[in-house]
């Protein structure tokens, strides 16, 4: 079901329709994603089967797809990577990251914090600044990299990340990489 709200998505539509190959190295067009036309000119009303049938196995595999993307492999390579750079450069899915941070900040600066995570709590509250620039970029810069947010969601969702570990410096350096690559 997110896979069809993602293809019905008129902000990633329309970002998908005005961008051409030249104007950006990653953007590739798929026909399948564009309205089509009958001998009439009338418009059908949904892409065709296939269409649905890529969006939910890239669905399926949209964390091994953010790491790839976030290792730096090229949007291009196939369908899968393209539609999920898509919807990670896509304003909503950029501020629903935003949100996420905004809340790890709060129940990080809380009392008492939240036992039943195992985020590294003081960690988090050390690179406050730098969580709240990631905030910032993710809210309002629209030219972000597809891998600086591929890394800064892994960052966020991944329980292997060092968000996650018991290590205070690796958070504050995986930020400043992150933010480097938005």
């Amino acid at each position: 079901m997110a896979s069809r709200a993602f293809l019905r998505d008129p902000e990633v539509m329309s970002e998908i329709a005005k961008h051409k190959p030249a104007d950006d190295p990653w953007i590739i067009g798929f026909p399948f994603l564009r309205a089509r036309r009958t001998a009439g000119g009338r418009r059908q009303g949904t892409p065709p089967r296939s269409s649905w049938l890529i969006a939910f196995r890239c669905r399926l595999r949209r964390s091994s797809l953010d790491r790839r993307l976030a290792a730096g492999a090229d949007p291009n390579a196939s369908e899968c990577l393209y539609l999920r750079a898509c919807e990670l450069t896509g304003a909503s899915s950029r501020r629903d990251l935003a949100a996420g941070y905004e809340r790890l900040l709060v129940a990080a600066t809380s009392f008492p914090q939240l036992d039943v995570l195992r985020v590294n709590w003081r960690a988090v509250r050390d690179a406050r600044s730098r969580v709240d620039r990631l905030v910032e970029r993710l809210q309002e810069d629209r030219g972000v990299r597809v891998q600086g947010l591929a890394r800064a969601r892994l960052l966020l969702t991944d329980g292997d990340s060092v968000l996650y570990a018991r290590d205070d410096s690796s958070l504050a350096h995986e930020l400043r990489s992150t933010l480097a690559l938005l």
